[in-house]
């Protein structure tokens, strides 16, 4: 049995380039000080909660979370933030 191969192609060069470089050059101290770096958001990393609740209250939290065509944990979730944050 050979192993299998897996092509990867290099990553895509996504930096902005400049046009004109005198421009650049010219500009560039501007653009720093009123451009300000981008706010990067992680997730949050998820903790997993197991509740022993009774057949008719999970009944009627999957009516609605069908009703409403979200999921029930994204419906508890939102429930327990509205209450805790």
């Amino acid at each position: 049995m050979s192993p299998k191969k897996v092509n990867i192609n290099p990553k895509p060069d996504t930096a902005k380039k400049p046009t004109n470089l005198d421009e650049w050059v010219t500009n560039r101290s501007s653009e720093s000080s009123t451009q300000q770096p981008p706010v990067e958001h992680k997730p949050e990393k998820m903790k997993r909660l197991t509740l022993d609740i009774p057949e008719s209250l999970h009944r009627a939290i999957k009516r609605k979370a069908v009703e409403e065509g979200v999921t029930m944990a994204d419906q508890l979730r939102s429930l327990l933030e509205e209450h805790y944050q």
